[in-house]
């Protein structure tokens, strides 16, 4: 059931919902990258080379980052197996 976009639930912890609740986790479906993101996932790629993760980050590094980050992104490749932002988990009951 939607939603769909589970943001930052990992696989380990969608499998560890069907232990909490005794239930059979049958598929874990990743979506590919869709062209619409394809620049957001290039832009995270590029940040990820120059700053570690943060929830909220408005530093002056971050923002100079990611003003070059619009040249250094054509450099970037995505590959074939990389997850988009959707993932969806299949249960039995």
């Amino acid at each position: 059931m939607p939603p769909h976009h589970v943001s930052r639930f990992s696989d380990k912890a969608l499998r560890s919902i069907a232990y909490i609740f005794s239930i059979k986790l049958k598929h874990i479906y990743h979506e590919h990258v869709q062209n619409e993101h394809r620049d957001f996932y290039k832009s995270v790629i590029w940040a990820k080379y120059f700053l570690k993760p943060k929830l909220i980050d408005t530093s002056f590094k971050r923002k100079i980052i990611n003003r070059f980050g619009k040249i250094g992104t054509k450099m970037i490749k995505i590959p074939k197996e990389a997850y988009g932002h959707t993932v969806v988990a299949i249960y039995e009951v």
